[in-house]
């Protein structure tokens, strides 16, 4: 039921959605990171916080016979979260690691529909669970890349002064995965700093009656930044 209010909502609307620290040996990392273990500035338990630009971008495809249309429109706002993970230095100069993360966003579009019909679309909380590897530059510098799980949730808001019998809202979790990659520095005995770039790509909706088709799907780029604790 979901998809139909929310396709049909979206379709009808005059626009598109938007929607610690040592000397690095002779031969660089490597030799850093092999005399490192758990108490190096990669390995172990961390906990951040991130702060950042999330832009969320909203797809619309209609099919209707011979016809066709394609509308897609991008939100800006800010993402905020935070993200547990462990990591281990293996093979010298390699890191892996495993994460898990919440966060939410800003990014909000709302859109006039004539006659004071508002429709808002607005990503609500996302959940990331997912992998990392990457190597050192030095003993407590990474760059990095990360993939895995993301679970996201959209809210819709419709209103229709004239008809508020034909108000609703809803929301409704999509499943997807993100990738993505950044640069951890470490700096003091316990902390580090990162920067870092994820796409995520969720699974939309399709409706399809007889030769026609519709489908929404959505997206999103984040720049993120973190400053987070070793144990």
């Amino acid at each position: 039921m979901y998809k139909y209010l929310l396709i049909a909502a979206l379709a009808a609307a005059p626009a598109a959605p938007a929607f610690a620290q040592s000397d690095v040996g002779p031969n660089g990392a490597s030799d850093a990171a092999t005399a490192y273990g758990q108490s190096d500035g990669v390995s172990g338990l961390r906990v951040e916080p991130r702060i950042g630009y999330d832009r969320v971008i909203t797809e619309l495809n209609v099919e209707a016979g011979e016809d066709s249309a394609r509308l897609s429109e991008g939100k800006s706002g800010v993402t905020y979260g935070g993200e547990v993970g462990y990591d281990m230095v293996v093979n010298g100069g390699t890191m892996l690691g495993v994460y898990g993360g919440i966060e939410g966003s800003s990014a909000k579009q709302c859109f006039d529909g004539g006659d004071g019909v508002d429709t808002c679309l607005k990503p609500g909380r996302n959940l990331t669970a997912g992998v990392r590897g990457g190597f050192l530059i030095n003993p407590t510098t990474v760059a990095y890349i990360k993939g895995g799980y993301s679970n996201g949730q959209i809210r819709l808001n419709y209103t229709d002064p004239t008809f508020p019998e034909d108000n609703f809202r809803l929301s409704d979790n999509l499943s997807g995965f993100h990738v993505g990659a950044g640069v951890q520095a470490g700096f003091g005995r316990n902390f580090y700093g990162k920067l870092e770039y994820v796409y995520t790509d969720y699974n939309g909706y399709e409706v399809v009656d007889g030769s026609d088709k519709a489908s929404l799907d959505f997206s999103r780029h984040q720049v993120v930044a973190g400053i987070g604790f070793h144990f």
